[in-house]
């Protein structure tokens, strides 16, 4: 397994990822126009879509590689959520603040990303 194959594997878990994220929070909108959800639910399913999803991806970058799973779900939690911090920044075009909401954003990313690999 080089690291082509590592890559490969990563750029598969993350697009599976984004897909879950885009179709769960799809859902949510839909649900928040026709059943008009306050602002924390809304929170709360978008915190939870970004655990599931990175915690889905965690478990198929974890089951490619045969070797420190966590290490690799890990990695794809801090990949997804630059990308998403990235995203944003260059929507807002401004500064993207990693604090409260970002941090545990992060955080949670992160601990998702670990969980779906150590689970594979």
């Amino acid at each position: 397994m080089g690291k082509s194959y590592g890559a490969l594997a990563l750029i598969k878990a993350l697009t599976v990822a984004y897909i879950i994220t885009g179709i769960a929070l799809f859902i949510l909108a839909f649900l928040m126009y026709k059943m008009g959800l306050s602002t924390s639910a809304v929170d709360f399913g978008v915190t939870f879509v970004y655990i599931f999803a990175t915690a889905v991806g965690g478990l198929i970058v974890g089951k490619s590689m045969k070797q420190k799973k966590f290490l690799w779900g890990l990695f794809l939690g801090a990949i997804y959520v630059m990308i998403i911090f990235l995203v944003s920044f260059m929507l807002t075009k401004g500064v993207v603040s990693i604090q409260g909401d970002g941090l545990s954003t992060l955080l949670l990313c992160l601990c998702g990303g670990m969980l779906g690999g150590m689970i594979s």
